[in-house]
């Protein structure tokens, strides 16, 4: 069971952010061998996609702030809540400004990782919240990729600023990771 988890978080990930990124080998190629590029996503998708993804990373780190988690990740966690309450922010004012629809409903996929989350406490809770994070942040980063390749130049433009930023946050991520693996 312990083996399946990982992967069922991946696929239910996955799920959530389906057709971002186009399907690539388990070593991220495609099948000419060279590293396969997000494709470009709609305004509305995007929105979509990166907000419900801001929104599930807020909240996991919220909850991994909030309990008895390993410093490094309780420290990671407290940042990324201030970081993420910044970027829904940035993410909400873009959609209004544009008059453009923003989720209401939480992504059924998000909210089963949430409840798996609850449960957990100290080491299993330090060591899922960072490999969730590592998902997550992964494929975030696809999606700010496909609007960066975006032909709206608004989108464009908003996922270039933003990009930096999740990359950072993914290597501190990856420094998390590192301490609380198995």
């Amino acid at each position: 069971m312990n083996v399946f988890r990982p992967l069922m978080l991946a696929f239910v990930l996955g799920a959530a952010f389906s057709g971002a990124i186009p399907s690539v080998s388990a070593q991220g190629q495609g099948a000419s061998g060279t590293t396969a590029q997000p494709r470009p996503i709609e305004p509305d998708e995007f929105l979509r996609l990166a907000y419900s993804s801001a929104t599930l990373q807020g909240q996991i780190a919220k909850l991994a702030a909030s309990r008895d988690t390993r410093p490094e990740v309780k420290g990671y966690a407290a940042a990324a809540v201030d970081f993420r309450t910044s970027l829904l922010q940035r993410i909400e004012a873009f959609a209004r400004e544009r008059n453009m629809p923003l989720p209401s409903v939480k992504e059924f996929e998000h909210q089963v990782i949430i409840e798996n989350l609850e449960p957990l406490d100290y080491l299993a809770l330090s060591r899922r919240y960072a490999e969730v994070q590592m998902q997550a942040l992964e494929q975030e980063i696809g999606i700010y990729q496909a609007a960066n390749r975006a032909p709206n130049q608004e989108v464009k433009a908003f996922a270039s600023q933003v990009l930096p930023d999740l990359e950072r946050q993914q290597a501190e991520a990856r420094k998390m990771y590192e301490t609380v693996k198995p």
